[in-house]
């Protein structure tokens, strides 16, 4: 059993006002890489900046980051890395600022371009330190050491990986998830969730990752309706990131599922944001899986307190109490609701994009399970 965590990792309000005192035994100059205008309009660059101007770290910032980062993009990041002569990246922002930050402090020293590593080429010597404070609670990539990129000349959406992309410090500070609109707040909050269930019921997790997962989820079932209903409520963010938290260090030592396969394919295609793609499969991989997986989802009924619900069958329970949160959550739970065609829906089933999400899951999928899946999404 192998568990990798960053080496340090900073959690509580106002932490990131702290951050050049962090930063200053790890370098001296400094990419912030940021997306195209969240981080500006919310202050939370504002508040790094002057945290390391106080401790006199020299940075410069690259606010090209678009919500599905591209090969094109990090090539643009590798170079200022190099013109720059970096030793250190900073992420300042969600899911795909993190990713795109994590891939170019990986590969700086490795090339001049990602597209050898996207195609598989193994990644051998460590970049520069990576720090991540995420402006959003629920993708994880804090935690991971994968990057979700998209080529765009292909359309192929995947993840390049390497345990050379490990942060070296993340800070998470709930203060930085206060601008986010409920929205968004739901749609990154649900994600957090679904990769804890799919943590907690993978092949590969552990009974460290059981231990982080329950209380994962415990966190995010009663927190995020509220911080959905009550944003500004600095308890509720809390608790938010708190259970993202526990739910990216589990993912990313156990694995996410067919959930996060099969939204890889579907969520680009129709333009349906990551988070309400999963929130529309994850149901039905409930009940698709719910005859080998039983006994825990047994378990998470029992700590979320619904295990007496009268249907005698622990997935179709856990599947109707997860549709029901959607609607306390104000998202979609049927990819017909976003206007997508049935036939368009399945045509993204080619089995030359079918990830190893999808095919380790506990219940093999055979072709006509993957119909039938969609169908009931749909």
């Amino acid at each position: 059993m192998v568990f990798r965590l960053p080496r340090e990792i900073f959690f509580g309000t106002n932490q990131g006002n702290d951050i050049g005192k962090l930063l200053v035994n790890i370098g001296e100059r400094a990419i912030i890489v940021i997306g195209r205008k969240s981080a500006k309009e919310s202050g939370a660059l504002d508040i790094v900046i002057q945290s390391l101007d106080r401790s006199r770290v020299v940075y410069t910032i690259f606010d090209q980051v678009e919500p599905e980062p591209s090969l094109d993009t990090v090539d643009q990041g590798l170079k200022l890395a190099s013109d720059f002569h970096c030793d250190m990246i900073i992420s300042l922002g969600g899911g795909s600022v993190l990713d795109c930050g994590k891939v170019i402090a990986g590969l700086v020293g490795n090339g001049k371009t990602i597209r050898p590593f996207f195609e598989g080429a193994p990644i051998t010597k460590a970049g520069v330190p990576w720090i991540a404070l995420p402006t959003t609670a629920g993708t994880g990539s804090e935690m991971t050491s994968n990057s979700v990129l998209t080529d765009i000349d292909t359309g192929i959406k995947k993840s390049v990986r390497s345990p050379l992309f490990i942060a070296r410090l993340v800070i998470i500070d709930p203060i930085f998830t206060l601008s986010m609109s409920p929205y968004l707040t739901a749609v990154s909050g649900i994600d957090a969730l679904i990769q804890a269930i799919e943590a907690y019921t993978s092949p590969h997790s552990t009974l460290i990752t059981d231990v982080l997962v329950l209380e994962a989820i415990e966190l995010l079932w009663k927190y995020l309706p509220m911080a959905v209903q009550d944003g500004e409520n600095l308890l509720n963010r809390e608790q938010v990131a708190k259970g993202s938290m526990l739910s990216a260090m589990a993912f990313a030592n156990s694995s996410s599922g067919p959930v996060h396969g099969f939204s890889h394919l579907i969520g680009p295609k129709f333009s349906i944001s990551h988070g309400e793609t999963c929130a529309v499969l994850m149901p039905q991989v409930i009940r698709f899986n719910r005859e080998v997986l039983c006994k825990k989802y047994l378990q998470i009924l029992d700590k979320l307190g619904l295990k007496d619900t009268g249907k005698n069958n622990p997935g179709e329970d856990l599947a109707v109490a997860f549709e029901n949160f959607l609607d306390q959550i104000h998202l979609r739970k049927r990819f017909k609701d976003f206007h997508v065609p049935l036939e368009k829906l399945l045509s993204v089933l080619n089995i030359k994009n079918i990830g190893k999400n999808i095919t380790e899951n506990p219940r093999p999928f055979q072709p006509s399970d993957m119909i039938e899946l969609l169908k009931s999404s749909w």
